[in-house]
């Protein structure tokens, strides 16, 4: 996948996708075919009892709440996850109540509809980002690239499993679209970070790049979540504000930083000294300096219209230097599908398109075999015929992807900085209209 356009990413009128009848009716029916499959995929999980253990342990937490019982206490929490304690805010526990009662009948169609509305969200508000009309063709793109982003090994794990990022991913995306001045600028992004603390790092980006309203808008609505959180739950509020969220491995325990599914800088370094617990000096050293290019890089991108490819650079920096970072946490690799769909298309470029197939070709969810008795998908977890050295690399896929869309979009960046054209029509930057 790469970012580089020729052209700036404003333009003073929006640009048209191809349109026709046949390419609409088409992508449609590759997005009914690849839901089909996600049918298919999920009907062999059932017999496992591993189909939605997340989602599952969301009603619990859900449950929980109405109970009274711990969420955080080791020992005494007892919830369907690793260590039984619950991992994501007070706040988030709150909002899963209405899940309890939910019939197992209804769940899969409830986690699958949700997730692909937000995914084809993200993808619809993308091209809007990069300046596509709203029309037939906009509409077909987002039908294909919607189908095709089905096939990503993060986004067919966070459907496998239940989870919640791709819903998270299209708050931020909807919300840093909105118009700057637009009240209501950041109350997303800080419902999401109330949520999981991860989206917390695009109101550092709020901030520098000085849209101070929405970053305070942004803070507010973190602030409220947790105000939420205190009233509902007060002790488990007080447990996790001051002890569970500085704790980096109380998602899943020290254990499980060496594993595959670890895909954050952390988790590299740990398994390159073969030490579960990296020296915190080190990592946060090295995590720091990765924030700092990145956001540098994101502020420069936004400065130059470019709010999707900003967004997304973000997104990726949250996840690699996060201190644990599933693989299905590498939704943001979506965002970039899309701008390398946009750059190929706009650029009539082979060698733009050969690249960004090739990236998503490595991130599609191959079915490579059985881990822990499931069927696990992904390079990441290949290993049957394989060197140690190649099984070493493919550990850290994701992350390794990340860092190469992290340096191509720096290039881009200083790239479009060297030529800036100077006559474009201000007010109509591709990351600042929600169309």
């Amino acid at each position: 996948m790469v970012t580089a356009v020729k052209s700036h990413s404003t333009v003073a009128r929006p640009r048209a996708l191809p349109g026709s009848v046949t390419w609409l009716a088409g992508a449609g029916m590759i997005l009914l075919i690849a839901l089909y499959v996600y049918h298919a995929w999920g009907i062999r999980w059932v017999p496992l009892r591993s189909a939605l253990t997340d989602f599952w342990s969301y009603v619990a937490a859900g449950q929980a709440v109405l109970d009274g019982a711990p969420l955080y206490e080791e020992g005494k929490a007892a919830l369907p996850t690793i260590g039984g304690t619950f991992k994501y805010t007070p706040f988030a526990a709150v909002l899963f109540v209405p899940l309890v009662g939910i019939p197992v009948s209804v769940a899969p169609a409830l986690v699958l509809g949700a997730n692909v509305f937000a995914l084809l969200a993200v993808v619809w508000t993308g091209w809007a980002m990069l300046g596509h009309a709203r029309d037939h063709g906009r509409l077909a793109a987002t039908a294909a690239l919607g189908a095709l982003s089905l096939g990503l090994q993060p986004v067919l794990w966070n459907n496998t499993w239940g989870q919640v990022n791709l819903i998270l991913m299209a708050m931020v995306v909807l919300d840093l679209a909105l118009p700057d001045h637009h009240r209501a600028k950041g109350a997303l992004v800080g419902v999401a970070a109330g949520i999981k603390l991860v989206p917390g790092i695009f109101i550092v980006y709020l901030l520098l790049t000085r849209r101070f309203r929405a970053a305070a808008v942004s803070a507010s609505a973190v602030a409220a979540t947790v105000g939420v959180g205190f009233l509902v739950l007060p002790g488990e509020s007080w447990r996790f504000w001051t002890g569970n969220v500085a704790d980096a491995n109380r998602i899943v325990g020290s254990a499980f930083t060496l594993g595959s599914e670890n895909q954050t800088l952390r988790g590299v370094i740990g398994r390159a000294l073969g030490d579960a617990e990296p020296p915190a000096l080190l990592w946060l050293s090295v995590a720091g300096l990765v924030a700092v290019v990145a956001l540098a890089v994101a502020v420069l991108a936004s400065r130059q219209g470019n709010e999707l490819l900003a967004v997304a650079t973000v997104g990726v920096t949250g996840v690699l230097i996060a201190p644990m970072g599933w693989s299905h946490y590498w939704v943001w690799f979506v965002p970039f599908l899309v701008l390398g769909a946009h750059a190929a298309y706009v650029n009539r470029s082979r060698l733009m398109l050969a690249s960004t197939a090739a990236g998503y070709l490595l991130l599609f969810a191959w079915p490579i075999g059985t881990n822990i008795g499931l069927p696990f998908p992904g390079l990441l977890f290949a290993k049957d015929g394989l060197p140690d050295t190649a099984v070493t690399a493919l550990q850290s896929l994701h992350v390794t992807v990340g860092l190469v869309l992290l340096a191509s979009a720096a290039v881009h960046v200083v790239g479009q900085a060297a030529d800036r054209p100077r006559d474009l029509a201000p007010g109509f930057a591709a990351g600042r209209v929600l169309q």
